[in-house]
């Protein structure tokens, strides 16, 4: 999915809500938000989400549009959000669209950049490359600092910092 397959595919989410009379909230997380506000990728394969505040009514919404736009049932992906049950707050949010029956946001990139340095993928190398950059992260303690404002003290190990010192030459 592209930028413009996202806006497209959001957009019907929002008529098929609005049908219902419900106007939601989602926030974006994962590729979605470094295809939107990094650029440093033309395609995502799905959509990380979390709905705010009702999950059934976006989820049906959304299945409605898969059906119809021959999409996977997984296109838009709400797993990511329980990936951060352990994070000490929620990320900063900015409004990206808003449409008839759904607004939009996008997560901080400082969020973004917790949870992908937490997922501790390969996969998400050449994201977290594209984060530091837009970031400025230059050393331990920006990573460090960057970590804390998300993540518990005792998940920021030296073992942690010691792998993306490594990995990132940070």
């Amino acid at each position: 999915m592209n930028k413009q397959d996202i806006e497209k595919y959001l957009r019907m989410v929002g008529f098929e809500l609005q049908k219902q009379g419900i106007t939601s909230e989602m926030l974006l997380l994962g590729g979605a938000v470094m295809l939107i506000e990094v650029g440093n990728r033309g395609t995502t394969d799905d959509i990380d989400t979390y709905f705010l505040p009702d999950f059934a009514p976006v989820a049906k919404a959304a299945a409605i549009v898969a059906e119809r736009e021959g999409l996977d049932d997984s296109w838009l992906n709400s797993a990511a959000a329980g990936f951060t049950y352990f994070f000490t707050r929620q990320p900063d949010m900015k409004l990206w669209k808003e449409f008839p029956g759904l607004r939009v946001y996008t997560a901080s990139l400082e969020y973004i950049f917790a949870t992908k340095i937490m997922a501790g993928r390969f996969k998400d190398e050449e994201d977290i490359i594209a984060l530091i950059e837009k970031l400025g992260v230059t050393n331990r303690e920006d990573v460090v600092a960057l970590l804390a404002r998300y993540v518990p003290e005792e998940s920021i190990s030296e073992d942690l910092l010691d792998e993306i010192e490594e990995r990132f030459g940070i």
